[in-house]
């Protein structure tokens, strides 16, 4: 198992970048400010932080970072639809080492932005947010005459959520816009929320090649993902090849949805985080494991070691047991002493899946869903694992049916097979046994921790004593 590139970079000489749809400051800042990449960002890039004109920073602050924030109300005019709505607002927390040079815009262009200039490199940064009730056409009007202001011919990097999304196949004129005049997304075609749509970017118009440091991270908090890139600064490559023209008049190609006048469109009152239903169907809220499944499937190193884990599993655990210590100790005690805690599951037959939906969006609401693609897995690769089916289920065939049933206890077949499907590897905590690694990605650092009693039987989900996502090094995992 390899470790995982490491994308921000320590060299002076890069620029790390951390951008997200945080849908909430102020509600999610204590997770926020605990996100285990946070402090290693030189630029923290925020959208939607639904900041009001009246809020007090001071419990906003983050040391050895410079906090500007811009509300919605300011970004609009009085008489514009959006001026009133709750929600919106961008912010940017700057490391205090690197000076910045705010550049303020000479009319109201009714744009959620802030812009700014890291004066040591000369690179201008727009952070920028899109709602969906303002229209494209206005909103990339606006956005190019913001751009005529700073002057296009320099080093410019786009950061936001337009609320486009450049995975799916119809029109998208803000993109189209933006590639004409020389813009790249860094991120386009890559799913960057829970239902894998591709919403969130970083547009610049002189990185025009591969660039080697970009990722997508993982937040529990929040429906969008955390977009990461490291810019080498000091090798900026301007060599577009677009001829760079204006024309306020020209004819874009829109989405004929948002072709309904602001003043007719009906904006919800609700600011709470954007959720999925539970009762869609799992093709809509597990989309993002279904084409993981996709993947993985036709992973036949991934797989091998899923056989390789079943053949070992039942020996590896008979075997393990940690170090003896004098007196007496609880699991609680147990999990504490290397910083986890339990976080406790629902007992319905379905706690497995209820853990994993959790580990992966702190509720158990999608453990049908999950359930849905195991089985669909375990469909798609039937004659791989018939031979693991014991004499409770005689048949492969019988194992999944039982299996699909709700309230059905999922074995070490289901465990292993989930691990693949979401691309984790599932680290199972036991009373006096060494934490057990069941195989799901090829990288370390993609882990779930759940804990096991056997005697119930019962899984629970673990975190961080601090209620982060929990991590643990190869030396103290058992690996199968």
């Amino acid at each position: 198992m390899r470790k995982k590139q490491l994308i921000f970079q320590e060299s002076s000489k890069f620029l790390n970048i951390l951008f997200h749809n945080i849908e909430g400051l102020k509600c999610n800042f204590k997770a926020f400010s605990n996100y285990h990449l946070l402090h290693k960002a030189d630029l923290i890039c925020l959208a939607e932080t639904w900041l009001k004109d009246d809020t007090q920073l001071d419990h906003l602050q983050i040391n050895g970072y410079n906090l500007v924030h811009k509300t919605r109300s300011c970004s609009f005019v009085s008489n514009h639809l959006l001026h009133s709505q709750k929600g919106g607002g961008v912010a940017i927390y700057f490391r205090e080492t690197i000076p910045i040079k705010k550049i303020d815009s000479w009319e109201h262009l009714n744009l959620e932005c802030i812009t700014f200039e890291i004066e040591k490199s000369n690179i201008v940064i727009i952070v920028c947010y899109r709602s969906p009730q303002q229209d494209k056409k206005d909103f990339v009007v606006n956005l190019i005459e913001h751009l005529k202001q700073i002057n296009i011919e320099k080093n410019i990097l786009l950061i936001g959520d337009f609320n486009e999304n450049s995975l799916e196949n119809k029109s998208k004129p803000i993109e189209t816009k933006l590639e004409n005049l020389g813009f790249v997304n860094m991120f386009k075609d890559i799913p960057t929320t829970n239902s894998l749509t591709s919403l969130d970017c970083v547009y610049s118009n002189f990185i025009l090649n591969k660039v080697e440091y970009r990722d997508v991270a993982g937040t529990f908090y929040s429906f969008h993902d955390a977009l990461i890139c490291s810019i080498d600064i000091e090798n900026k490559k301007k060599e577009s090849n677009k001829e760079i023209e204006f024309n306020d008049d020209e004819k874009m190609d829109t989405d004929t949805c948002l072709q309904t006048s602001l003043s007719l469109m009906e904006i919800s009152k609700e600011t709470n985080k954007r959720k999925k239903n539970t009762t869609v169907k799992s093709n809509h809220i597990f989309k993002k494991i279904k084409v993981l499944t996709a993947v993985n499937t036709r992973n036949n190193l991934l797989k091998e070691k899923q056989r390789l884990f079943l053949r070992n599993y039942t020996n590896v655990r008979k075997e393990n047991c940690i170090e003896k210590r004098r007196g007496t100790f609880s699991f609680d005690e147990q999990l504490s002493t290397i910083g986890l805690k339990k976080i406790n599951i629902l007992a319905d037959g379905n706690c497995f899946f209820r853990a994993i939906s959790h580990q992966l969006y702190r509720h158990e609401d999608d453990h049908l869903n999950i359930r849905y693609e195991t089985i669909n897995y375990l469909i798609q690769n039937m004659n791989d694992f018939a031979s693991f089916i014991d004499q409770m289920y005689s048949t492969i065939e019988n194992y999944i049916e039982q299996m699909s049933k709700d309230g059905t206890y999922a074995d070490h077949l289901a465990l292993s097979s989930t691990a693949v499907i979401i691309n984790k590897n599932i680290i199972i905590h036991e009373f006096k046994k060494k934490p057990i690694l069941i195989p799901g990605s090829d990288f370390l650092e993609h882990q779930l921790h759940l804990c096991y009693d056997p005697n119930i039987p019962h899984y629970d989900s673990v975190v961080c004593i601090d209620g982060s996502p929990a991590f643990l090094s190869s030396e103290h995992i058992l690996f199968t």
